[in-house]
């Protein structure tokens, strides 16, 4: 589906059999659609999508383009769909790993980088030259294209059980050139609750935690005591700047549960909670423009269907903007 109005209408772009899960765009015409083994591009800002052939290094769980041409992805070790379960957040706690992949033609042909680090997750690039990579519990970075890799951060070790110490999947987004936000989802669940914690930078070498989900993290990580997260399950993230970002929570144990937004600024040093997410349970995905406009994709565990939710006062009040279901 599409907007160019801001959401007050939709149209349908594609329809398939294809279970896309992601959609990553650079500008108004290039963009491409992703998952369920399957890959799709345009170049004419939708009107049409073409069928990009799979790569043979195993099923993309993820893609992001620098430019029209430049791109990386991350392909699953086997099938993601079977390699973990996702938690009612969307997001999936078991660690898939894989290979790092690059193209120069757009996702047509792709090849495996193989100065990466072992067993990737995530990745995202602020230029052709600047860029993160996620593995268990790590995250690395590179300001040469991929060809050297640091270590730019660890997870603090889960002295509460070493067991799952070193496991724990980083979900990442860039934020300009330099600039990252993390969200490390944990593994198990315990009284409803789900282990997570945040995250930023905004050069790669100064780190500031975030958030947590204080249940949880505080027998995993006892001395680690970050401010508490918004839900007691981990839910999406959106970077809007390297300063800011608005996560997005979910807490079953209150009815059929509610999506709670939370907002950090000052690279994270501040948060500020703004309330539920009306008319959506499970939260899926969040997109924010800047701290005030922004969207969430959600079902409704009430009517069994999903919906667009929109704000325009930093999640205060919700617009249902697209139902299907």
């Amino acid at each position: 589906m599409a907007t160019s109005d801001g959401g007050a209408s939709w149209t349908r772009q594609y329809a398939g059999t294809a279970d896309l899960d992601q959609v990553d765009f650079i500008d108004g015409q290039h963009g491409w659609a992703a998952g369920g083994g399957s890959l799709l591009r345009t170049t004419d800002g939708g009107a049409s999508w073409s069928a990009l052939p799979e790569p043979c290094q195993g099923e993309l769980t993820s893609v992001h383009f620098v430019s029209p041409a430049l791109g990386y992805a991350v392909a699953a070790k086997g099938s993601a769909a079977t390699a973990g379960q996702p938690s009612p957040g969307g997001q999936y706690t078991t660690a898939l790993g894989g290979s790092l992949l690059r193209t120069t033609d757009g996702g047509s042909t792709w090849s495996p980088v193989t100065s990466a680090p072992a067993d990737p997750q995530s990745a995202c690039f602020g230029n052709a030259d600047d860029g993160y990579l996620g593995t268990p519990s790590r995250i690395w970075r590179t300001t040469d294209g991929g060809q050297h890799w640091t270590l730019a951060l660890t997870e603090p070790r889960a002295s509460g059980n070493p067991t799952t110490s070193g496991t724990d999947t980083p979900e990442i987004q860039c934020a300009g050139a330099s600039g990252l936000w993390v969200l490390f989802l944990g593994q198990g669940a315990a009284m409803e609750h789900e282990p997570y914690l945040a995250y930023s930078t905004a050069d790669g070498h100064a780190w500031h935690g975030v958030l947590e989900q204080q249940y949880t993290e505080s027998a995993l990580r006892p001395g680690l005591r970050l401010p508490e997260g918004p839900g007691s399950y981990p839910g999406p993230v959106s970077a809007i700047n390297a300063g800011s970002a608005a996560f997005v929570g979910y807490t079953p144990p209150v009815g059929y549960g509610v999506a709670p937004v939370m907002l950090a600024s000052g690279n994270g040093s501040a948060l500020t909670s703004e309330g539920d997410v009306s008319a959506i349970n499970e939260p899926m995905a969040a997109a924010f423009l800047s701290p005030d406009q922004g969207w969430v994709v959600g079902e409704n565990l009430k009517t069994n269907a999903f919906d667009v939710e929109a704000t325009g006062d930093a999640g205060k009040t919700w617009t249902t903007e697209y139902t299907v279901g």
